[in-house]
């Protein structure tokens, strides 16, 4: 498929603001992020049912926060698309999303954990590069962890390839080798739950970085299974892995593995060249990526290079 890449973000850009997913859980720490946005010179728009609930989880009806969307997309004082912050949600509204006019559009969009859904069904059916990573009321609320402050505004503005990604902590090997792909980035059970649908990318020859909060070990384990008997393993190129933030673990009658050893598990069920703890994933200190961009990973030195530009070089 031909990629669509949105212009970079340009000082005093207009940037939108949606809620996708789940409602604010303190309207306040939107107010702060939209604050720390504004300071930098950007002017923020707040899309019209973005501070909405509905049905509890929900940040307004589907029909609501499809107009939301499709709002920013078609305005075009809008230069680009910054979703609130995760929760649930947006897979409600892949059957009615507007394609089309994103693929006419294209813009910055960037989101993170449940947005994973919206990023899949827009590379599959517009090629259009989306950004995974840090969110306003989320990450910006308060203080935005340095590293990822200058990630974040470092891929959003910059057309020049990322190249190496660099980050404080060491990536670890856990299976020595070398891939080459799309790089698709985002929350394991979002992949999960768009197996069967005509919304999963296509995982010939791409790399695959997840991540994912709360869930147990089997849980995990799980969703690696259904990878294996879908075929992925032999269709990517390479795995990575993220941050697996994990709460306390509940009770259970029979022992319990650590996150790790699934992880190694299913790295050699797979065969493929991976690496681990990728600065990426439900935490302060997390990683901008591009969704959709070509990426090569040395799985012997512990590097993974982002060598296409995700924004148009004009």
């Amino acid at each position: 498929m031909k990629t669509l890449k949105a212009k970079p973000l340009r000082k005093n850009a207009t940037i939108g603001i949606i809620s996708t997913s789940s409602p604010q859980r303190d309207p306040t720490r939107l107010e702060r992020g939209i604050t720390y946005l504004e300071s930098l010179g950007y002017r923020v728009e707040l899309s019209k049912h973005a501070l909405k609930s509905t049905a509890g989880y929900l940040a307004g009806t589907d029909e609501e926060r499809l107009e939301d969307i499709h709002g920013m997309f078609a305005d075009k004082r809008i230069d680009a698309i910054f979703c609130a912050r995760g929760g649930y949600g947006s897979p409600r509204m892949l059957l009615k999303l507007d394609y089309e006019l994103i693929r006419k559009k294209p813009k910055i969009f960037a989101g993170f954990s449940d947005v994973t859904a919206l990023q899949c069904a827009i590379f599959k059916h517009t090629g259009l590069i989306t950004f995974s990573g840090a969110m306003p009321s989320v990450d910006m609320a308060d203080s935005f962890h340095p590293e990822s402050e200058e990630s974040f505004w470092r891929i959003l503005t910059n057309p020049e390839p990322l190249g190496e990604v660099k980050q404080s902590e060491p990536i670890e090997v856990f299976k020595k080798g070398h891939a080459a792909g799309r790089l698709f980035c985002g929350n394991l059970t979002m992949f999960s739950m768009l197996c069967g649908t005509p919304f999963l990318p296509d995982f010939k020859n791409a790399v695959l970085l997840s991540e994912d909060i709360g869930e147990e070990p089997y849980r995990i384990d799980r969703i690696l299974s259904q990878f294996e008997n879908c075929g992925f393993f032999k269709e990517l190129s390479g795995l990575a892995f993220g941050r697996f933030t994990q709460e306390n673990l509940r009770p259970t009658t029979v022992p319990q593995r650590t996150m790790e050893e699934v992880l190694k598990e299913f790295t050699e069920r797979a065969g493929l060249p991976t690496i681990a703890n990728v600065l990426y994933g439900h935490q302060a200190k997390k990683l901008t990526l591009p969704f959709g961009a070509m990426c090569e990973m040395d799985a012997e030195k512990g590097v993974l290079k982002i060598g296409e530009s995700a924004l148009l070089n004009d």
